[in-house]
């Protein structure tokens, strides 16, 4: 009987941790510092803020060093890095963990960019130059702080 019991606590533990290291940690896009943090671990206040009126925290996750973009509490731009070329198979997952109920991403080939269907619009794309960065980001959101507009975005 003791034997059994242990078998099945084994079990259960190894399905837990399957089932935590098997599910790619990324943040979405919309999420507050809260949840990112629970995803991510406690993040520091990034040396480069990415968007004057956002705040930007750094993390550091596997091989990833990622920066959020906040703007009241939400995520609005998220910058994955890795010391090498970010290729498809780790793009996938952080697409799939952005598109969101019946939303879908497609790849712009002119633009260079992956595009998520509906609204808010969220596209994905290389750091022009830097094939190790791979970000995504509320277009809207982010738009808005590069032309001033950011106090209009309650909600968004």
């Amino acid at each position: 009987m003791k034997t059994h019991l242990k078998d099945t606590v084994h079990t259960l533990l190894l399905l837990t941790a399957l089932v935590a290291f098997s599910n790619h940690a990324a943040a979405r896009i919309g999420e507050n510092r809260q949840e990112i943090d629970k995803r991510y671990g406690e993040g520091k206040r990034s040396d480069i803020q990415r968007l004057e009126g956002a705040e930007t925290i750094k993390y550091h996750f596997n091989d990833f060093e990622i920066e959020v973009v906040f703007h009241d509490d939400k995520s609005i731009w998220e910058i994955f890095h890795q010391g090498h070329y970010v290729n498809t198979s780790d793009i996938k997952p952080l697409l799939k963990a952005n598109a969101g109920e019946g939303h879908t991403w497609h790849y712009d080939g002119l633009n260079h960019r992956w595009e998520r269907s509906g609204d808010p619009k969220y596209i994905g794309y290389h750091w022009p130059g830097h094939e190790d960065y791979f970000c995504i980001e509320n277009v809207k959101a982010c738009e808005a702080f590069q032309n001033g507009e950011a106090s209009d975005l309650k909600g968004f």
